[in-house]
């Protein structure tokens, strides 16, 4: 299946300082991507990118098959995006307020009233469509940002800080919202809130000055999941097409995060890795949780 969007080597500039260098990434409809990094690290410059706010000073990105750069239009016509932000006329009522965006998302006026209706049914704001703005909670305003941003059905969804400042209820329900979305679309998510990345997220991208320093799956508690130190590293697809192996990432030039397969004895794969002379220097379990691969992976923490 051809990803939904793919980087290569998507780098930017500012007074010869490189705020993001090189970042390569795709992702595939029903996954969450989790892009994380501290204050500085580049994410909201590479969301800016991504959704054609801010040029790329070298690189490509890829939209549903079109060139970001080349077919601009064509690209952003797949995208949806919420910014940290989101975009809300307070004075508006909800439904003028998404009237209003449909339009700027040129939605032909025959498909307006029915799109809104989908969007204000998938997003639960039936019940205040009437309402201003300004009287919703934070809850439904956050709602409303995520309605204006699919109302066009994009295959792609960004969502910049989507859960901060809810309460606990509101953050439980606008975190179904996006596992929703996530059924029919590719969705990248923004936060500085690790527990509701792990919560959501199928894979993490975290960059530091702008570099990523780890991109890879989460795993569940009840995955196999190893940490591979070879003296020998091979090409990561070898790795990959060993029989016991579900998954492979390289974290860095010489280990890897392994996904077994279900049932699968380790010691059949030390034994592959060593008959192959790979030099096997270590094979852990890993069991980490996101906020330790994140302070690992900031801290520039090597092998393990």
């Amino acid at each position: 299946m051809e990803p939904l969007i793919t980087t290569e080597r998507l780098s930017r500039t500012f007074h010869g300082r490189k705020v993001v260098d090189g970042l390569d990434f795709s992702l595939h409809r029903g996954q969450i991507l989790g892009l994380l990094g501290p204050n500085g690290a580049g994410k909201s410059t590479a969301l800016r990118m991504i959704c054609g706010d801010l040029a790329a000073s070298s690189g490509t990105i890829r939209i549903c098959g079109h060139d970001l750069q080349a077919e601009p239009i064509a690209a952003k016509r797949q995208l949806g995006y919420l910014p940290e932000r989101p975009p809300l006329h307070p004075d508006q009522r909800v439904i003028e307020y998404l009237q209003d965006a449909a339009r700027l998302h040129r939605i032909p006026r025959k498909r307006l009233d029915s799109a809104i209706d989908n969007a204000m049914q998938y997003c639960g704001l039936e019940t205040v469509s009437r309402r201003l703005i300004r009287k919703l909670s934070k809850g439904f305003q956050q709602r409303v940002g995520i309605a204006q941003a699919i109302l066009h059905q994009p295959a792609l969804i960004i969502l910049d800080e989507p859960t901060d400042g809810l309460d606990p209820t509101q953050l439980r329900e606008v975190r179904e919202l996006i596992r929703k979305l996530a059924e029919n679309a590719g969705v990248i998510i923004s936060s500085h809130i690790l527990p509701e990345i792990q919560n959501l997220c199928q894979q993490v991208l975290i960059l530091q000055d702008g570099v990523t320093v780890y991109a890879g799956a989460i795993t569940p508690p009840e995955t196999q999941s190893l940490k591979l130190w070879l003296a020998h590293p091979p090409e990561l697809d070898q790795l990959a097409a060993l029989p016991m192996v579900s998954e492979a990432q390289q974290l860095h030039s010489d280990y890897f995060q392994l996904i077994l397969e279900a049932q699968t004895d380790p010691s059949l794969l030390a034994s592959q890795i060593v008959e192959r002379g790979w030099g096997l220097k270590a094979l852990t379990p890993q069991s980490l949780s996101l906020e330790q691969i994140f302070m690992q992976a900031t801290s520039g923490a090597g092998n393990p």
